[in-house]
């Protein structure tokens, strides 16, 4: 079944068509002569200049996860993820990943931008051959706030999940000890792990998907999580190895 979901979460970017993969980056070292980076770290929110909502996370590896929402349209349907290389106050990618459910596709991407450490983040997604987007993002400083903890996103979860062959209702508990158990409407299950990222507001997560009727039956991903204490919305987004099918969860606490 294809949906946007439909929790009031927005995102950055656009569905488009391919782009160029490549390696992973890091922040580049500081030393004598070298250029100072700017800190990219953190959670932005902001919006596109094709009328989509977008919030995202830079973890502490520069690896981004941004989530878009359909033109003009609340709901979310689809993310990016990559790797930042920073130099100074500018930020580049080559190996984004714009993960669309809602048309069921992933595109490679490249990025260009600059950061303001702790202030925004801006710049342009491209696609091949000629398609492309242009995003000004803020760092959120509510959302900053927050410190990852167990205890904080331990209970139980109602909402949606999806990957990108489509979604469904789900629900989701995660223990004390970071034990996540889940099970969508068709049936199909999924166990993991979240543990708390020191000195951060966000969370780290590993899942497995059960056997049938599961789409990725057996396979596991990896990613990140936020909780927005405010709205009691839980935001989990990972992708599997080859980097070819993702999840998302978007759920609020019961």
């Amino acid at each position: 079944m294809k949906k946007v979901l439909g929790l009031g979460l927005l995102v950055l970017t656009l569905s488009a068509c391919g782009g160029g993969g490549g390696d992973e980056y890091t922040n580049e070292g500081s030393g004598n002569g070298a250029v100072v980076n700017a800190e990219v770290m953190g959670i932005y929110t902001g919006s596109t200049n094709q009328g989509q909502s977008a919030i995202g996370l830079v973890d502490k590896n520069n690896k981004f996860w941004f989530l878009y929402s359909p033109p003009y349209k609340n709901g979310v349907t689809g993310f990016i993820a990559g790797n930042l290389k920073v130099s100074g106050n500018n930020v580049s990618s080559s190996n984004g990943k714009d993960f669309y459910f809602g048309g069921s596709s992933v595109y490679d991407t490249t990025l260009n931008g600059t950061v303001d450490t702790k202030k925004s983040l801006s710049g342009s997604i491209a696609y091949t051959p000629s398609n492309q987007a242009t995003f000004d993002t803020v760092y959120d400083a509510t959302m900053n706030k927050a410190v990852a903890s167990l205890a904080t996103i331990s209970g139980s979860y109602s909402g949606d999940s999806a990957i990108v062959q489509g979604a469904e209702n789900a629900n989701l508990t995660i223990s004390n000890t970071g034990v996540v158990l889940g099970r969508g409407q068709s049936g199909c299950t999924f166990t993991g792990k979240v543990t708390a990222e020191e000195n951060t507001p966000y969370y780290n997560i590993n899942l497995a998907f059960g056997y049938s009727p599961c789409y990725m039956a057996g396979q596991e991903v990896k990613g990140v999580v936020y909780y927005d204490a405010g709205a009691k919305t839980l935001y989990a987004v990972a992708e599997n190895s080859s980097r070819q099918n993702a999840v998302l969860f978007l759920g609020t606490k019961q």
